[in-house]
């Protein structure tokens, strides 16, 4: 499967040193705010495509498609809200077997799931469940928002005025090795500061 993923200079040079890259919590800002959601998703991922490598511990992020019409994430755009001003990265483009790949929509993720509400195609399913999960004690209302955020990996292209997914679809990896990088491009970010 083909992905990009955009990695700090610090990375690209440990993929082409030590011959491979596995998320660092040192390195991730990923804890510091949805410790549970991302626990979650470690989960799905066992389950889904296996266990992880031994010392592995959180996935490699990469993009499926960036947007309906642009599968490659657009650095014109990126290089202005990606790091700090003066930041090097590289966009890789990389292919990862299908099989160990877990795809999932990233609107989902990042609007629904990390802010830990429930998935809903409609407002009115969205009341529905929200007053059903009200009704639950706080055991059964964790088992049922793990079952619900099992729809973030529907990536089937669906909007309406409530709701879309399959838009912007990520995916999560357990390791990039170098010899799956088939090619990179390097930018400075324009961004922040």
């Amino acid at each position: 499967m083909i992905l990009w993923t955009i990695q700090p200079d610090t990375v690209f040079k440990l993929i082409y040193t030590r011959g491979h890259y596995r998320c660092s919590p040192k390195r991730t800002c990923m804890l510091d705010f949805a410790e549970a959601q991302y626990e979650w998703l470690v989960f799905q991922m066992k389950k889904r495509i296996g266990p992880p490598p031994e010392g592995v511990n959180y996935p490699v992020w990469a993009w499926y498609r960036w947007s309906i019409t642009k599968k490659r994430p657009d650095l014109r755009g990126i290089r202005w809200w990606w790091g700090q001003k003066g930041d090097k990265f590289y966009r890789l483009e990389i292919d990862i077997p299908d099989s160990d790949v877990l795809l999932s929509d990233y609107e989902g993720w990042a609007g629904i799931i990390l802010n830990n509400c429930l998935l809903s195609d409609t407002e009115q399913e969205n009341n529905e469940l929200e007053k059903f999960y009200a009704s639950l004690n706080s055991e059964e209302q964790k088992k049922f928002l793990a079952k619900n955020w099992e729809r973030v990996f529907d990536i089937t292209q669906f909007n309406n005025r409530w709701s879309r997914r399959g838009e912007t679809v990520q995916a999560t990896f357990w390791e990039l090795k170098k010899e799956q990088v088939r090619s990179y491009t390097s930018f400075i970010t324009e961004g922040k500061r």
